[in-house]
């Protein structure tokens, strides 16, 4: 009896391995009404050039983010609110430190793919700025995640996605190839997650219009940027438990002529951006 009751143990032992090795989807699965809270705290380091003259920037946000699945389309994407709130913001610059404090008063609406990647920012595709600021981590409240394969796969396993993104009021766009690992599956928080990284590396190269006023000129965003990011993917809910995201970014910004802050003497010719940043979504 004994011996019957350790060999039904090795079976089952031999059973469990067997299937904690078969390949699976990690695909996001979106379900309209699904609300998820997180916090948020993105940081970035950036040195400014602007009229010869070199500025650091440090910017630290912290607040919690709520997202809202408002609907899903045929293909599993997923239109969804990004809504901050208990926000604090910390920026220094030239020795300068501030403190905001309040509740922001708009909230974002963003396209989300199965795969983890975006697809729209407010409803068109991500402009200069707005893919800076995800990339240089000045602002907040994006939708962070690796890019996930269309593919059943085990840890262990890599794929790679190229994309190119292009911009609504303008020419040219973003070339972003990544590189992507089923590192592991994990317990995080009571839930089995399997842990994937992305490796990306991106070029930006786009002239955009003044939406509201086209005859003040246009802007150009040229530059490359480098992001690696890791996200712990719930196995059985097909959801970000939490990700976390570094970035590296040297960019160069040629302001529009007739613009305010063109025609300002501190902002005359070429405005340049290079440094690093860090995102981290978190469960609430």
């Amino acid at each position: 009896m004994k011996r019957l009751a350790v060999l039904a143990f090795l079976v089952l032992a031999g059973c469990g391995s067997l299937g904690a090795g078969q390949p699976h989807t990690l695909a996001l699965a979106f379900k309209s009404g699904d609300t998820y809270k997180y916090k948020f705290h993105a940081t970035s380091k950036q040195t400014a050039g602007m009229a010869g003259m070199s500025v650091p920037i440090n910017v630290d946000t912290t607040a919690a983010e709520t997202v809202t699945v408002k609907s899903v389309d045929s293909s599993g994407g997923a239109d969804v609110t990004i809504a901050l709130s208990g926000f604090t913001l910390k920026t220094s610059m030239g020795g300068v430190t501030n403190t905001t404090t309040g509740e922001p008063t708009d909230s974002v609406e963003v396209t989300v793919h199965p795969d983890g990647t975006v697809a729209s920012v407010n409803g068109q595709a991500l402009s200069g700025s707005s893919m800076l600021t995800a990339v240089t981590g000045l602002g907040g409240g994006f939708f962070i995640a690796a890019v996930l394969p269309d593919h059943a796969v085990k840890p262990g396993d890599t794929w790679s996605k190229t994309y190119d993104q292009s911009v609504p009021h303008g020419t040219g766009g973003v070339h972003v190839v990544t590189e992507s690992t089923y590192v592991r599956d994990e317990s995080t928080g009571g839930v089995n997650a399997a842990v994937v990284e992305t490796k990306s590396t991106g070029s930006i190269d786009i002239t955009e219009q003044n939406a509201g006023d086209p005859a003040s000129g246009s802007i150009s965003v040229k530059g490359t940027f480098t992001t690696d990011v890791t996200t712990w993917i719930d196995s059985s809910g097909h959801r970000v438990v939490k990700s976390h995201s570094t970035a590296h970014d040297d960019v160069t910004i040629q302001l529009p002529s007739g613009s305010a802050a063109g025609s300002s003497p501190m902002l005359q010719g070429p405005v340049t951006a290079k440094g690093d940043s860090t995102t981290d979504l978190n469960p609430a």
